[in-house]
């Protein structure tokens, strides 16, 4: 395989060769590879808030057309925390219990995140301003519906949480399906 160089911008890859075709599409996930593969996009995960994606959307398709890539992508899969319930008050609770506790431990606590620090970690406002989607559908919906228009988000890319329990994550899908999805049919 090629190698890269790198430039100033660590997460920018050098364009001087052509990108391979998995890099036409977005990947998400916590499982090592993803991140691995994502870095290599320039998708810097769910942890990342909407300006961030927006600007690595842009180099990363900067660094598509400088490498002679002009193929059209018709997708763009963007990992998101989703907790849906049937009622908003019911949603942030559960992002409380599921996602927050875990951000105030982790981030707030002393570990170091490039792009989250103690003041973010605590404020679940703010995160689902920009990275989680939580609430009843409706709420969901005019989530999900910021980052199709803003970023492009291809809709079904947004997964319910692996946090609650399993009766709570068949709820989920069952709003997701009936109620969510439908608004971007």
């Amino acid at each position: 395989m090629a190698r890269t160089t790198r430039s100033t911008d660590a997460s920018s890859p050098s364009p001087s060769r052509s990108p391979p075709a998995h890099l036409d599409r977005g990947l998400g996930g916590h499982h090592p590879q993803a991140r691995r593969d994502a870095r290599r996009q320039l998708d810097p995960g769910s942890d990342a808030d909407l300006k961030r994606l927006l600007d690595g959307k842009k180099r990363f398709l900067e660094n598509r057309r400088r490498a002679g890539r002009s193929e059209a992508i018709t997708e763009w899969p963007l990992t998101r925390d989703l907790i849906i319930a049937d009622t908003d008050r019911k949603a942030r609770e559960l992002a409380e219990q599921h996602i927050m506790i875990a951000y105030r431990r982790e981030y707030a606590g002393g570990w170091r995140h490039p792009f989250i620090d103690a003041s973010v970690a605590t404020d679940l406002d703010g995160l689902m301003k920009d990275r989680f989607i939580v609430g009843g559908p409706d709420q969901c919906i005019r989530a999900i519906r910021r980052f199709v228009e803003e970023y492009g988000m291809t809709p079904s890319s947004a997964a319910p949480s692996s946090r609650p329990a399993h009766a709570h994550i068949m709820r989920e899908l069952e709003l997701l399906a009936q109620e969510v999805m439908p608004a971007f049919s």
